[in-house]
């Protein structure tokens, strides 16, 4: 059969011309001599091309003089071995490949010219006047690629049956391939002119021993066919292990029927195909595309090999380490007739039917092999025929760059709009929980995108978005992205994004020196510069710190949402305010009035987010040292000394502070809280007394815990502590008598028990309700 592979060689040596990286070799000149003569007959044939090509798809190139001999130094070459292929012009029609014989080689041929050797190879023309003749060669597909490189090595031992053309019945003859993987089929096994048989390849019987990394024979598999030249590539049906071959007219002679072995490494493959449908799976009918770029990279982006599909889609990676690996497919450089077509979608349908790779990335997830996976045929890729799609993302841009972050979320449910050239909507639909949308199978035409600002979700209810970003394509104003044009040569747009930014969350306030101790911010009282302040989160641990300016002004802007507390720490207060304390809180107006726990030195919890980005009166008075003692009055109702929740302060209790012989000092009322302050004391030693008559009606009856029940102490303050501000007392409830159930006599005259006990119970509250109405009389 004639093999017309002269545009290849042309094109490879045009390549090489260019230096592209692939084809160059490492010169080797301990490479011998390559003489090749091509005969018909006994007659040299001139004018036919030669190519040596070497393992790295390098090659040179001669053609036969007149005496049918070309001669081709490999020196420029590398690694010694090399497929020598032989061309018949198209201007010589009736010339045609001569049946092989001892003295005569086929067109394509396998030298070792390592170490100095030099070689003459004489390869067989005839013009369809000999035998017919069909064979090749078997070989060991090193790279699996599905073509003979020159350093693969041949597969002897390869039993070949030849069938009748279905392929049924008894074999008509069999060979078995010899040293060099050649097997040969003629008239003296019965081969006729004009007919057509079924070859079966069966590789069980062959010794792997010799093969690279000697892979066991069960592990052996048909490389993928027909991946190149047809007398290059393999023609075995990796399924069936057959092929089916016509034999021409008389003198036909076909030295094309190869057939490649891969196996005992890793593999990764299989197909690219036209998904007509779109369905995202491999329908019947659906073919595959040739000259698709593949790229296999491990899984950290690192690449470990090229290639391309061959005629039918296939593709493959073989002899790969254990390791994760993706592969991922060059949709930029798709064949003309496919030019614009794009991924289908990812995973519909089983592994090995539908199409792995993302559509938006071109590369498949990771697959690991393993010693117990070898193989992973299930990297297919569907390409679709163009539809009109736009699709994009918003984001919440939180360090403000303009640009999607790694760590940066995308906003679900952002209501998104798609008007047409005319400003009439075409469609609606919102963002994902990732916070992409799309619209897909669009007419060609202007479609402008618009970002429903006014119904933002509740999380993003007042982002706005970023303005002058690249990236952020939509209006800050109108919400909308400028118009863009699908069609011819545009199929998709993924620009339409839009970045939203939260308002920068505020905290804060003033520190000033309460001179007159009112409580209260006046105009004439100034702010104390220089004073550590720190932002605490509420559930723990600092969030930042800063110091007042000149005028006692502090302020923490673009923190996250979330609750905070401001702290002053009194010891580290810079002159002159160093030694003061804090004025009471919480005495007015609360843009005027001190915020902070008198004793920790902490405002109350605020938070800040959406719907509330600024908390800026959060005041800190300073006053003068001088005694002082308080803290909170509450109802500890389980009686555990902690104040729980639910447990309120006692609001409106008249407080009293008495010395040591019991003489009044200093009095005041329990705030709404509970809290209570006595201040601007003497230095001495004090009792703490509450008017409980004034508790609610609910907790009448409340007292303090043993001792006195109105009162609390001793507490000393002055000169050294000035104050004492835990004197946090909870008012406790009396147990309650447990009275069990009344009871009948069982002797039927006996008075009942329960009538005795509430009696008793009776008199003993009667007695107590006396003392407590006495004590509670003016001067007693």
């Amino acid at each position: 059969m004639t093999r017309h592979v002269l545009a290849a060689f042309v094109c490879a040596a045009v390549v090489l011309g260019m230096g592209t990286p692939l084809l160059v070799a490492t010169a080797d000149d301990t490479d011998g001599p390559l003489t090749v003569r091509v005969v018909r007959g006994e007659t040299g044939v001139g004018g036919i091309l030669v190519v040596a090509t070497d393992p790295s798809g390098a090659s040179v190139s001669g053609v036969t003089g007149p005496d049918g001999t070309a001669r081709l130094t490999t020196t420029a070459l590398s690694g010694g071995k090399y497929r020598v292929d032989a061309s018949i012009p198209a201007s010589m029609p009736d010339v045609k490949p001569a049946a092989e014989d001892q003295s005569r080689a086929s067109l394509t041929e396998f030298v070792d010219v390592g170490g100095g050797k030099a070689v003459t190879l004489t390869m067989g023309v005839g013009g369809m006047d000999g035998p017919v003749q069909l064979g090749d060669r078997t070989w060991f597909d090193t790279d699996g690629d599905g073509v003979q490189d020159g350093d693969e090595p041949p597969l002897p031992g390869v039993r070949v049956q030849l069938l009748g053309c279905d392929g049924g019945g008894a074999p008509l003859a069999e060979e078995t391939t010899d040293s060099a993987g050649r097997y040969l089929f003629g008239p003296a096994e019965g081969l006729q002119p004009n007919s057509c048989y079924t070859l079966r390849f069966d590789f069980g019987g062959v010794n792997t021993g010799p093969l690279p990394g000697s892979p066991p024979v069960e592990g052996l598999k048909w490389t993928v066919p027909h991946a190149g030249d047809q007398s290059l590539d393999s023609d075995v049906d990796p399924e069936s292990g057959s092929v089916r071959v016509a034999i021409g007219p008389p003198g036909s002679v076909d030295h094309t029927v190869d057939a490649g072995v891969v196996g005992g490494l890793n593999r990764i493959g299989d197909l690219v195909w036209a998904d007509v449908n779109r369905n995202g799976l491999q329908d019947q009918g659906e073919p595959g595309i040739a000259d698709v770029g593949v790229r296999l990279q491990k899984a950290d982006g690192t690449p470990v090999a090229g290639t391309s599909t061959g005629p039918h889609g296939q593709y493959q990676f073989s002899h790969l380490p254990d390791g994760s690996y993706q592969v991922c497919f060059d949709t930029a450089k798709l064949p003309p007739q496919y030019g614009d077509y794009q991924l289908t979608r990812q995973r519909a349908g089983a592994p090995g039917q539908d199409s792995a790779p993302d559509p938006a990335t071109g590369c498949t997830a990771p697959t690991e092999l393993t010693p117990s996976r070898t193989q992973d045929f299930t990297m297919d890729a569907g390409l679709a025929p163009p539809v009109n799609r736009i699709a994009a993302l918003v984001w919440q841009d939180v360090d403000g760059d303009g640009a999607p972050g790694a760590l940066e979320p995308g906003i679900a449910g952002v209501p998104v709009k798609l008007r047409g050239a005319d400003g009439t909507q075409v469609a609606m639909t919102t963002t994902g929980q990732d916070g992409k949308y799309s619209f897909d199978d669009l007419p060609s035409g202007s479609f402008a995108v618009c970002f429903d600002l006014a119904n933002l979700p509740q999380a993003a209810a007042d982002f706005t978005p970023v303005e002058g970003s690249p990236v952020s394509g939509a209006d800050p104003a109108t919400g909308c992205t400028p118009q863009v044009t699908l069609g011819l040569g545009k199929r998709e747009d993924t620009a339409l994004n839009m970045g939203l930014a939260a308002p920068a969350n505020r905290i804060g306030d003033r520190v000033w020196a309460d001179t007159n101790r009112n409580g209260i911010a006046d105009a004439t009282e100034s702010g104390s510069s220089g004073v550590p302040v720190k932002l605490l989160r509420a559930g723990g641990g600092e969030e930042a710190s800063t110091t007042t300016g000149a005028d006692g002004r502090f302020r923490f802007t673009g923190i996250p949402d979330g609750a905070y507390q401001v702290c002053v720490d009194r010891a580290a207060l810079p002159a002159p305010v160093a030694g003061y304390q804090f004025t009471k809180p919480r005495a007015g107006e609360s843009t005027k009035d001190s915020d902070v726990d008198l004793a920790s030195g902490c405002a109350p919890p605020v938070a800040v987010g959406v719907g509330h980005r600024d908390e800026s009166t959060i005041g800190v008075g300073l006053s003068p040292a001088r005694n002082r003692l308080g803290d909170l009055l509450w109802v500890d109702r389980n009686g555990n000394g902690t104040q729980d929740a639910g447990e309120p302060g006692a609001a409106g209790v008249p407080v009293t502070l008495t010395d040591d012989g019991g003489r009044p000092v200093a009095t005041t009322r329990t705030a709404a809280d509970g809290s209570y302050l006595l201040d601007d004391l003497p230095d001495g030693s004090y009792r703490v007394c509450f008017d409980l008559a004034g508790l609610a009606p609910e907790f009448r009856g409340f007292h303090i815990a043993g001792g006195d029940p109105g009162c609390a102490g001793p507490v000393t303050v002055g000169p050294k502590p000035r104050e004492d501000l835990s004197v946090r007392i909870g008012l406790v409830s009396a147990s309650p008598a447990v009275v069990p159930a009344a009871q009948e006599s069982t002797s039927g005259g006996g008075f009942p028990v329960g009538w005795v006990l509430f009696g008793v119970v009776a008199a003993i509250g009667a007695v107590v309700g006396v003392r407590w109405w006495k004590a509670a009389e003016p001067g007693a």
